[in-house]
């Protein structure tokens, strides 16, 4: 179902987020996402003078290690294009991500371990959608045997309440994992 019709209007910026999960040969996961901020327009940066339409404003990404109990192993950062030169000074800091459990809290723990005056905004709003993408790609393989066929969970799945279709006791549970519905004998 598509928006509704907008409101007369002039297109001024555009921000793409990717994000890619990958299991990795050793077992780990590696999550790559990536930030590309530009405007359609040219306009005077303060920095780097002129910019044309399309020249990014920002182009930067991130990559964490995970393992499968959620531990990140490794955290790392680029910057290829960014609006003063100070910002190429926060990629390192990304590695204070390093040994961080993923679960309840983590957000808290992000801001904790990236304050915002040592870190990148940007930087740090892409770990959001790189975490919600590693859990989509494990959560692939929890439901494989070794042969990549489907398998029943013996453990009730993560994301069971974490959204409306998925609630305890909704019509999708029901249909595909009946044994984890409230109230289920």
């Amino acid at each position: 179902m598509p928006l509704p019709p907008p409101a007369a209007r002039r297109h001024v910026h555009t921000r793409r987020v990717q994000c890619e999960g990958f299991l990795r040969e050793d077992g780990l996961w590696d999550i790559e996402a990536s930030l590309i901020d530009d405007k359609p327009y040219a306009y005077d940066d303060f920095e780097r003078g002129r910019r044309q339409p399309g020249e990014p404003v920002h182009k930067m990404s991130i990559r964490l290690t995970v393992d499968d109990q959620l531990v990140v192993r490794e955290a790392v950062a680029a910057m290829d294009d960014v609006p003063y030169p100070t910002c190429h000074d926060v990629p390192p800091r990304i590695e204070a991500l390093v040994g961080m459990k993923l679960g309840g809290g983590w957000r808290q723990a992000v801001r904790e371990r990236l304050p915002k005056r040592t870190a990148c905004t940007h930087l740090t709003e892409l770990i959001g959608p790189a975490i919600t993408t590693l859990f989509q790609s494990m959560s692939a393989k929890s439901f494989e045997d070794a042969s990549g066929s489907r398998k029943a969970p013996t453990q009730k799945p993560y994301f069971i309440d974490g959204c409306w279709s998925w609630r305890a006791d909704g019509p999708a549970l029901r249909k595909f994992f009946p044994q984890f519905v409230e109230g289920a004998e």
